[in-house]
């Protein structure tokens, strides 16, 4: 502790507490300032690295000391040196007095002066050789209200006032470029806890975490927490005793023994409260009201930081700029705030699951429609259970090869693998368009065997030309350094738009030609030989890709000149185990799943259905995609929910290789932390029992019922699908 006399002088010291009572242990007065002026405020900091004292004299004189405490080995005397360094004290327009309430952070690296009437200067001391008022604010902005009590919160990051309209606010700084300070810093009423009905006398605060308690004037006691803006438990200070003095039922906290001091009697109502302290361990309050009696709580309070909306809503946190969702359990400091928004979590669950999906639903349906439509009998059995095998791959070895394996390729090579997502597609598509200008002779010797290989070997052949193509393309589209263009260190959003817009430019294109073109071109083949009707329709596609690449650039083009950038929203800052990577191994893992149930419902479809429509003289694509596929809707659905529900609950993929970062946006080349990842990461380290602990479970549920009701809502549109096919 720290006391400031009229002389001038500061002694430090400690109190000492025996059996018979309490007793001060003051060391050598220091001297702060001119001799013979009062010391006005004080507020020492000490700490094991670092004590910091400021003194405010009567003068108007302002000093920043730094503490050396040194002790004789042999005599066990202290010796205390201060560095002082005086602060420009400037007070504000019209005022004489001096500020009312002077603090002090831990860090030494803040100040802030206030007066009664709300009105708070903070000095920015980060440079001590040219400290700076960076900010004057107003903590009681309404007329007539005056600033009660100021203290900072535990962690010295929050500044809790109440004034004498019974308001309790907690303030904090946030960085904003638009701050219009000296260090781009600006104070904000970050939390508005529930108000009194009467003017706040009292505050204390906790040193374990971020409770408070409040008294006011008529004897109210509120125990609150800061961050989760709830009141935890009301009591009042009356002299009387009372037999329930916890009136709100519900509410934690429970009453301990009324403790009077002297024997005066009071009236019933609540006597002002002059002051209040929470034990250190969180489990009691003392209270002493203006009449000299004292009073005791027990408080058991074990989770006050777990609402319902700090849990599934926006909270504010220190060092924070805004209110957001955020996980965080633990940290490396004692005084910082838990996290325990579950919605980046969900956020991380649905995210891997979308783009693993995304990528695994193509290759699993079209491969399923391949090998029970158009594939060699002969060939179906084997490709199927080699597929089949694919599920059988542990997910622990799945995650280990995409950590150590898969990431650092992508990573070195993910401009040709962006591409191969491109020309793959493409080549496959090139490939049965030229199958169909082939002589008849030529395509029924290469039936079976070689045309499957021919498929394989042109998919090789497509990979192998996306990693020549990845060179050009980057220095083309990207300037030579996609990862500086993700960054936003070079170009312009174009690119992004215009890989983006691609997908919706197919589309219109596509229905433009099928809507005006399709009907002339096919009315101007009728009768041609098949090699002219395969070359036509070459050149068709061709135009097709080339309108829709132009369509695509203009339209990006024309939204980065409005201001339009994908980069820091779908795409932004590369991180080697990213979201991009777990959708490829968790696709990996789901293709087998989705595949072969989907394979097994288009086989069970009646032949004579495919005969019909064979025999009505539709085409063997028309017959799969027309018929085949609509009646085996309810399976195929079913295999898309069963795959979706492993990529939902997928765990060491994502722990693995997502990085287990719980962060919110849909940046593909950033990590996530899902649900399940969570809890297999978190568990090990809580405690049983502890809020983090019983987070856990509640992560748990959340997951249980997200899948609950996935599955619910896909078997009753699974019903609709079978219903239908019913009536094919």
């Amino acid at each position: 502790m720290a006391l400031g006399f009229a002389d001038g002088t500061v002694r430090l010291g400690r109190l000492r507490f025996t059996d018979v009572g309490a007793e001060a242990v003051l060391e050598d007065p220091l001297r702060v300032g001119k001799k013979d002026v009062a010391v006005h405020r004080l507020d020492y900091k000490p700490s094991d690295n670092r004590s910091v004292l400021t003194v405010l004299k009567a003068d108007g004189e302002l000093f920043w000391d730094e503490v050396t405490r040194r002790e004789n080995i042999l005599t066990g005397k202290i010796t205390t040196k201060l560095n002082q360094h005086a602060l420009p004290y400037r007070p504000l327009a019209g005022r004489t007095g001096l500020p009312d309430f002077l603090l002090q952070n831990s860090q030494g690296d803040q100040l802030y002066l206030a007066w009664r009437d709300g009105v708070i200067q903070r000095y920015d001391l980060r440079d001590i050789q040219n400290p700076v008022v960076a900010e004057t604010a107003d903590f009681t902005p309404a007329p007539g209200v005056e600033l009660t009590n100021l203290q900072f919160m535990f962690g010295d990051q929050s500044l809790v006032a109440g004034d004498s309209a019974g308001g309790v606010t907690a303030w904090f700084r946030v960085h904003r470029a638009d701050a219009g300070t000296a260090d781009q810093y600006r104070l904000v009423p970050a939390h508005k806890l529930d108000p009194h009905a009467a003017a706040v006398t009292v505050t204390d605060l906790s040193t374990r975490d971020k409770c408070l308690v409040t008294g006011t004037a008529t004897g109210d006691i509120w125990l609150r927490h800061m961050t989760s803006q709830q009141v935890l438990g009301r009591v009042r200070a009356s002299p009387t005793p009372h037999p329930d003095p916890l009136p709100a039922s519900g509410e934690r906290g429970q009453s301990g023994s009324l403790l009077p001091l002297r024997g005066e009697e009071g009236q019933d109502e609540g006597a002002a409260v002059r002051a209040v302290h929470i034990t250190p361990k969180g489990d009691g309050l003392f209270v002493l009201d203006v009449t000299g009696h004292a009073y005791r709580w027990a408080v058991h309070n074990p989770h006050p930081e777990t609402t319902w909306r700090t849990i599934f809503g926006k909270v504010w946190y220190e060092g924070y700029d805004r209110p957001g969702y955020t996980w965080q359990s633990s940290s490396g400091n004692d005084d910082f705030e838990p996290k325990f928004s579950l919605v980046p979590l969900a956020f991380g669950t649905f995210k891997a699951t979308f783009y693993s999906m995304l990528f695994a639903l193509p290759i699993a349906l079209l491969a399923a429609i391949y090998t029970s439509q158009f594939l060699d009998p002969r060939l179906r059995a084997p490709i199927k259970s080699a597929v089949e095998t694919m599920a059988s791959l542990p997910s622990v070895v799945l995650g280990f090869i995409a950590a150590l394996v898969l990431a650092p390729v992508v990573e070195n090579w993910i401009v040709a693998v962006l591409t191969a997502f491109a020309v793959i597609p493409l080549s496959v598509l090139l490939a049965g368009y030229a199958w169909q200008v082939l002589p008849r002779k030529v395509m029924l010797r290469c039936e079976g065997w070689p045309r499957f290989l021919l498929l394989i070997g042109c998919v090789l052949g497509a990979g192998c030309l996306a990693q020549r193509l990845g060179g050009p393309v980057e220095a083309w589209l990207f300037g030579g350094d996609f990862k500086g263009w993700l960054n936003g260190r070079h170009g312009s959003g174009a690119p992004g738009n215009a890989i983006l817009l691609w997908p919706l430019a197919l589309l219109l294109v596509w229905f433009l030609q099928n809507r005006f073109l399709a009907g002339p071109i096919h009315r101007a083949l009728t009768g041609r030989s098949r090699l002219t009707i395969g070359l036509v329709e070459f050149a068709k596609l061709m135009a097709i890709l080339l309108a829709t690449t132009a369509l695509a650039g203009a339209a990006g083009a024309l939204l980065a000149q409005w201001g339009v950038d994908p980069r820091g929203s779908l795409v932004g800052t590369y991180v080697q185990r990213n979201t991009l990577v777990v959708g490829f191994v968790m696709g990996f893992a789901v293709i087998p799943i989705i595949y072969t149930i989907s394979e097994d419902a288009l086989a069970s479809v009646p032949e004579q259905l495919r005969s019909a429509s064979l025999g009505c003289g539709a085409t063997p694509w028309q017959t799969a995609i027309r018929v085949i596929v609509p009646v085996a809707a309810s399976g195929i659905f079913s295999a898309v929910m069963i795959g979706l529900g492993r990529a939902v609950g997928e765990t060491m993929i994502v722990v693995m290789a997502a990085g287990n970062t719980p962060l919110m946006d849909w940046n593909i080349f950033n990590g996530l932390r899902a649900l399940s990842a969570n809890i297999a990461v978190e568990l090990p380290e809580a405690v049983k029992d502890s809020t983090l602990y019983r987070m856990l479970f509640l992560a748990a549920l959340t997951l249980f019922v997200m899948t609950f009701v996935l599955n619910t809502v896909a078997e009753m549109i699974r019903q609709r699908f079978r219903k239908r096919a019913f009536q094919l």
